[in-house]
């Protein structure tokens, strides 16, 4: 039986003992009686209605926790690209916006240099083996630039990376040391800077890829 109904007909047998109680003994001795025993089953119903709240608690905390971990793993998971381990694009379009931001505030520059392998043989080479030489591109680009740079994968074989505090001919510093390193594929590169561009930080990337591209159809005509 539910509690509440329990409570309900514990006190409506108390009153009907009572009563029986005061026709045969007295009804001081009887309301007496009642009113303790009445008493004490509020008393265990407050305790009843206490002790699953308090037993949820711990429960819904932990519950939430739970849930806040699992949010927070899933968003580690998401920011990366699983196969070269380098950021995604979405994340590092978001954090362009921030260091925008920052460079505005203090009259930084920011490079965004887009890195695209020209030459890439597969040849004989499994999916997997593909998979695994693509993220050691990715590595050794990541290598190159300094700690508080970004890198991000954009597609196999080609890097997004934020320069922060970096000007145009820092950059083109950072492109030779790149190329210079990923020889083997011989790498175009393009590059775009903020605030000079003068387009939306996360347009940025795009712009980049755009004048590698450019200069690769280049590399193609001469």
């Amino acid at each position: 039986m539910p509690k509440p109904y329990l409570f309900v007909a514990i006190v409506a047998l108390s009153v009907v003992a009572g009563g029986l109680a005061g026709a045969a003994f007295g009804w001081m001795l009887a309301v007496a009686t009642t009113v303790g025993f009445v008493g004490a089953q509020v008393l265990m119903w407050l305790k009843w209605v206490a002790m699953p709240v308090e037993a949820a608690v711990p429960a819904t905390t932990d519950k939430v926790l739970n849930l806040m971990e699992r949010s927070n793993e899933q968003r580690r998971v998401s920011m990366r690209d699983e196969s070269t381990g380098l950021l995604n694009r979405w994340y590092l379009e978001k954090r362009l916006d921030e260091e925008s931001a920052r460079c505005k505030r203090y009259g930084y520059s920011m490079s965004v240099v887009v890195l695209k392998a020209a030459i890439v043989n597969t040849q004989g080479v499994s999916a997997e083996g593909w998979q695994v030489e693509s993220a050691t591109a990715a590595y050794r680009c990541a290598q190159v630039v300094r700690n508080v740079d970004l890198s991000a994968s954009l597609a196999p074989f080609e890097f997004a990376l934020c320069l922060v505090h970096c000007d145009g001919e820092g950059a083109q510093r950072a492109i030779d040391r790149l190329t210079a390193e990923l020889s083997e594929y011989e790498c175009t590169a393009g590059v775009s800077v903020f605030p000079e561009d003068d387009c939306q930080p996360k347009a940025m990337i795009e712009l980049a890829r755009v004048r590698s591209r450019k200069v690769q159809q280049a590399q193609l005509g001469a």
